[in-house]
């Protein structure tokens, strides 16, 4: 049997016991253009096996050196992107680092050594992902599916959508009295709101953060999501567009019981997210 490099890195973190992990699998050149090389039915045996939140699977492409095509999978679910993951690999592999999906997107990733700081970001940038407002009805109904779930009457504010290929992506914004990190859910009953990505978040009173937010994915398999990289391609375009923050760089938290720390920014010309943060190994 073949073996092959591998590493876990926790990203949006400065410690080992927080932030997202993910194993990074470094595959001989062409291996994922050549589906006989390396299968998919053995990216989700492999990705089962490590048991972590996340599996990347990069392998060098035939068409260009400076290019690795990429792959996620979360057992049997192999979403279209994966922030933290794509945080994780430019930490395992080198300062610079272009990756290509299934679908043809490129990721772009570097480390930044900022004046100052002894310890190195990582920096992703990802497409920002337009949101339509649901309903009135409809946020009535997610409410009702959020109350259920905590067990109390929770006060939702205003709740969206992803378009196109992020439409199963649904944001909560709640309420300001609302401690989103404090906040017990059931997350099975969060099945119930027909979205498999459910992202709750709001502002803070705390001067050094702008906004904080959780990801619960009952449907795909996952509970709650440690720190949720394509989650904030929503949030930041959301939050910086609302506060006057637009072009701006703004300090975030997603508020698991792991957590992680983001420094993130919404480019509205080029339509981009970036979103630093440390990587530990």
């Amino acid at each position: 049997m073949s073996t092959y490099p591998y590493v876990i890195i926790n990203a949006f973190t400065r410690t080992s016991f927080g932030g997202n992990p993910a194993v990074i699998i470094a595959l001989p050149p062409n291996s994922l253009s050549q589906p006989q090389t390396f299968s998919k039915e053995t990216m989700i045996k492999t990705s089962l096996a490590f048991a972590q939140p996340m599996a990347v699977f990069l392998s060098l492409s035939p068409e260009d050196s400076t290019l690795l095509d990429v792959r996620f999978y979360l057992g049997t679910l192999a979403p279209l992107i994966c922030g933290h993951a794509t945080l994780a690999a430019v930490k395992a592999l080198c300062p610079e680092v272009k990756l290509r999906t299934k679908e043809g997107l490129i990721i772009s990733a570097r480390s930044i050594t900022e004046s100052g700081s002894e310890e190195d970001k990582y920096e992703i940038t990802l497409p920002a992902t337009p949101v339509v407002t649901v309903p009135d009805v409809e946020i009535d109904r997610i409410a009702s599916v959020f109350s259920e779930a905590a067990g109390r009457n929770v006060q939702v504010e205003y709740a969206a959508r992803g378009e196109g290929k992020m439409g199963n992506y649904l944001m909560v914004v709640v309420g300001p009295d609302e401690n989103v990190g404090d906040m017990k859910l059931d997350c099975e009953v969060l099945r119930k709101t027909s979205y498999s990505i459910n992202i709750l978040t709001n502002v803070t009173p705390d001067a050094d953060q702008v906004f904080v937010s959780r990801m619960f994915a009952p449907a795909a398999g996952l509970p709650e999501d440690h720190v949720c990289g394509s989650a904030h391609t929503l949030l930041v375009p959301y939050w910086a567009t609302r506060l006057g923050k637009k072009n701006q760089e703004m300090y975030v938290r997603q508020v698991s019981p792991r957590g992680g720390e983001l420094w993130v920014s919404w480019d509205q010309d080029r339509s981009l997210v970036r979103l630093k943060g440390h990587a530990k190994a």
